[in-house]
């Protein structure tokens, strides 16, 4: 991911009208990867298919989250946003709970989908809605 982020951050810069090639790259790539992370958690058995219902449910929430990086923000689907949060994160913990060999992994799921709701928390007090 980091290379097409490379190539999203020269098209953006340079190229802005190009910019929709790394924009469908992304969401392709997160598509696939989801698509390939369900696939696993019906193939694997045992605890193996808590790490993959992590990786589900981590790029569910990316995917998620990617509908607020742009234009199109609507104040209402912010709770959209910390609902489905709220839903992996469950899953997050109980998969860290279930899980001996991907604690790592799932660790680092956990932090990056906190570091998401503050992200998300500082976009929703810079939209002009005084919670915090």
């Amino acid at each position: 991911m980091l290379p097409l982020f490379v190539v999203g951050y020269q098209l953006a810069v340079h190229e802005e009208r190009l910019f929709w090639v790394f924009e469908w790259s992304y969401y392709a790539l997160v598509a696939v990867l989801l698509i390939f992370a369900i696939w696993n958690m019906a193939a694997v058995k045992g605890r193996s298919k808590w790490a993959a219902g992590a990786i589900a449910a981590f790029l569910l929430q990316l995917s998620v989250l990617s509908l607020y990086v742009g234009p199109f923000t609507v104040y209402a689907m912010f709770f959209v946003f910390y609902a489905v949060t709220a839903t992996v994160l469950f899953i997050l913990i109980m998969a860290f709970r279930k899980t001996d060999r991907y604690r790592g992994m799932i660790g680092l799921f956990i932090s990056f989908s906190i570091v998401m709701v503050l992200y998300m928390a500082l976009i929703q007090s810079l939209y002009g809605v005084n919670w915090m």
